[in-house]
Order: structure tokens, then sequence, then C-alpha cells
């Protein structure tokens, strides 16, 4: 019986959901993971980039309040597990908000995001290294409730109106309506989707927990005696507890508590999770406070449109990374991001060059066909056979090459060229260290079709500019190295 649910809900009604959080905390666990992966993995979802964003300039995750502009550099700052959780958090209310409006499901999603912040807040306070892995676990402890009420089915909504009836027993009602408990059901999706060793812990052994797993089960006490008044006396003894853990007076420990209770309800509107930020139970004090607001709306995915005022921020952010002894990548990262998401590039891609100088490959792409783009970008370069490529490393400088024609820089775009990538027009600009081309920034609109004027290509100049400046001073003053094909 309890398998069944668990393959019904994996296959039909979250199964994005299950993969996605597979890939994010295997990708957030990789030693070898980079941020220019992950990176490239949010830009490809305008509407997570936006709200990813969005999120790393509150207060919760950017306490120096310091703009952040490009997801590359949200990264660096949050930390790579920090914005891996994000995204699954992200994923999972998306998920949850699209699969149904039921009043139990934005009930078990407030009282989650407010266990998730009591127990990072917990974690943070008792010097945990990992605080945003706490914070996933304690979001986590419920997700089989979650995916419950999600389902469209005869036995979810008998055990909704079993559950309605005056005194009736929680875990009897699961019992005589399923043959297993809600939470046998999130053991099994845990297990089943690899959602983490903490959670496992936590849902397993909660009576022999480490310091970790406390803040997790601690999180979700706090987050269920709080439904029941924040003058309980299941609240007093949590608090209690709580100063006792930290070596701090009550005092300061129910303010804490008071605290990472309106947060909750802060970062949920932030999530997209307005409904559910509004049955998160405030103190007393926050109640006239805290406006909540309607979360981030998606927005049609598409093609990025040119955004000055992005193109300003990452121009700005990138001057600042280049007074601060920059890597190669993280400036390469900055400028891809600013050509694709503030020029508004279909695909915008970095081809490096060999050392032989007799083979251009592309090491970073983004946007529309990015895969395809990474695995068929390379190009074999000939002085005998000339093409685009080579002649804009030769002359050195940033080229708007027109669709079809007869000009001189139509027929250096050679046919192999217009089969990878289609028939159109697009930008090309060469990367220079010390005078030398190391490989080329290209962009376009061919996929859309739509068209790419000279304000787009001034936009990309300047871009390059910033880029080919970015090299010369990493290579002045020694603080990265370009990366090998």
């Amino acid at each position: 019986m309890l398998e069944a649910w668990v393959r019904e809900i994996t296959v039909q009604d979250m199964p994005v959901f299950g993969s996605t959080a597979r890939n994010v905390l295997n990708l957030s666990k990789d030693a070898d993971s980079s941020v220019m992966e992950l990176a490239q993995i949010i830009l490809q979802d305008s509407t997570m980039t936006a709200r990813i964003l969005k999120l790393a300039n509150t207060i919760f995750y950017n306490p120096n309040t310091k703009p952040i502009s490009t997801v590359s550099r949200a990264i660096v700052l949050l930390g790579l597990e920090a914005v891996c959780n994000i995204c699954l958090t992200i994923k999972l209310i998306d998920t949850l908000v699209k699969s149904s409006s039921r009043e139990r499901l934005i009930g078990e999603m407030g009282l989650s995001i407010h266990a998730a912040v009591q127990a990072r807040n917990i974690a943070k306070q008792r010097g945990d290294k990992e605080p945003e892995e706490v914070f996933v676990a304690a979001l986590l402890m419920r997700v089989g409730r979650m995916a419950f009420w999600c389902c469209e089915h005869e036995k979810v909504d008998r055990l909704d109106e079993l559950l309605a009836t005056p005194g009736a027993d929680a875990q009897k009602a699961e019992a005589e309506i399923l043959g297993f408990s809600l939470n046998d059901l999130t053991k099994a999706l845990a297990k089943e989707w690899g959602l983490g060793d903490l959670l496992n812990e936590a849902l397993n052994a909660p009576l022999e927990e480490g310091p970790r797993v406390r803040s997790v089960v601690i999180g979700n006490r706090l987050a269920e005696a709080a439904e029941k008044g924040w003058d309980s006396r299941e609240i007093e003894q949590l608090t209690e507890e709580y100063a006792e853990l930290l070596g701090q007076p009550v005092e300061t420990a129910t303010q804490l508590l008071h605290d990472a209770a309106k947060d909750a309800a802060l970062i949920a509107c932030s999530y997209g999770a307005s409904t559910a930020a509004k049955v998160i139970p405030l103190p007393a004090e926050y109640q006239e406070q805290v406006e909540i607001q309607d979360g981030p709306q998606a927005r049609e995915k598409g093609f990025p449109a040119a955004d000055p005022m992005v193109q300003l921020d990452i121009l700005r952010e990138i001057k600042g990374l280049i007074s601060n002894r920059p890597t190669f990548n993280a400036l390469l990262e900055m400028v891809m991001e600013g050509i694709y998401r503030g020029i508004g590039m279909d695909r915008t891609l970095f081809a490096l060059l060999s050392p032989d100088h007799k083979l251009l490959k592309a090491k970073y792409a983004l946007g529309r066909d990015r895969e395809m783009l990474m695995s068929r970008f390379r190009f074999g370069l000939s002085k005998t056979e000339p093409d685009i490529f080579l002649y804009a490393m030769a002359k050195k400088k940033p080229l708007r090459v027109e669709p079809g024609g007869q000009s001189e820089l139509s027929r250096l775009v050679m046919p192999a060229i217009t089969g990878l990538l289609g028939k159109g027009g697009f930008l090309i600009a060469p990367l220079v260290i010390g005078n030398k081309p190391i490989g080329i920034i290209y962009a376009d609109r061919i996929p859309s079709g739509r068209k790419v004027d000279e304000d787009i290509f001034k936009s990309f100049e300047h871009f390059c500019a910033e880029a080919n400046m970015g090299l010369e001073f990493i290579a002045k003053r020694g603080a990265g190295r370009a990366v090998g094909p």
C-alpha cells in the first residue's frame, strides 16, 4: 500500500521535484561542482534566475545588504550549497502551489517553512558550518504530508473529511484510511528521492540525535507548538530548552524565536508562497508590523529581453570584481551573464582556442541549445581557409555579422557554422591577453528571429571590452589563469 503511494507520487504527482531534488542535492555535495556549472543550470530558467537574485538580496540570506546582480556572484557570496538549497526550495514550493489549493496543503507548507527557518536559526546560533543543510532537512520533514495533500484521490478526500470531525485523532485516521501514517510516507519518499542523510537521521532516530539532528527536530517542534499559540505551555517548555541549548537567558531565546517566525513569513513571500506565509503564526509584536505580500509571479518563459538596468548593475559588479583580484572564471561568468541577461541574447558562448591555435572549442554557454552547443561547437582553424572566427581573432575587435548578403564578413561564415548555429546575424569578439587571442565570445538571436541592431552591438562591445580589460589585469597581477581546453 505504502509502496503504491510512493510510486504514484513519484511518477504522476511530483516527478519533476523528485528528479530535481536528487540532482540539486548531488550537485551541492559534489566537490567537483563549480560555480559555472550551477550558474548555467539556473540561467536556463529566467523565472528561477529572477527569484534567486531577489532572495540573494534579502536580509535573510544577505545580512550585509551588499547588492548582488549576477547568479555567479550570488553563488560565490552565499555559497554553492546555499544556492542549491534555494533552488530546491523554490522547486518544491512551485510544485506544491501549482498542484493544489487545498487548505491542509497550505497549512503544511506554512508549518514546514516556519520549521525550516527556526531550525536554520538554531543551527547558526550553535555555530553549525552548514546551516542551509539544516534548513532543507527541516523543510522536508513533512514532505510526505505535503505530497499527499497534492494528490487528487478518493482517499485524500476521505481523510480530509475525517480529520475535520471534532476530536479526530490524526494517527488513527491515517491508519484507518491509508493503512500507514503520513510520517511513514515522508520516510519512504526521502529514501526514494535520496533527500540526504541529515533528513533520514532526523526522521528515523530523533531520540538519538546529534546536534544537527536536534536542530532539525527542535525547529519542527517549535513550528508545531506555535500553531497552538505563542503563549502555550509547549512553547514555554521549548523556549527553556532552546535557552539551555544556547546558554542564553530565556528572554534572549524568546526574542530569537519570535524574530525567526517573522523571518519565516517574509521569506515564504519571497519564495512565492504568500498563502502559506499568511498561516504562519506571528508573535503579538509582529502581527501589525509584517505585511504579507504576494510572491513573485512566474514570468512567461522565453527569451530574455534587453534590460539596461541589469546591464548597468552587472557592469558595476564587474568593475568591482576587477578591483578585487578576480579569477579568469569569475570574470568570464559575469561577462557572459551580462551579455545573456542584460543585452537579452538567445545564446551566448565562450569558445577557447587550443594551445596550437588549430581548434576552437566551446567551454561555457548560456541560453537556448546550451547542451548542443557545448558538445558540438568545435571548429578546426586553418590560415589557408580563413573563417569568421579566425578573422575576428586576427583583427582583435568585435564584429557584427549580418545575415546573408555578399559582404566580406558574410563570405567568411562557412557552411559548417550555419549548419550548427543556423542562418542569421550574430556578434563575435575575441578575448585577448598580452596581444594574443585566447578565444572568442559569440552571441546571437537566431532561435527567436529577433533583430540584432547597432545598440545591441554597442552593449556587446562594452561587455567584451570589460572582459579584455579584466583579463589584462589578471595577467599582470597573476591572480588567475585561463582554463585549458
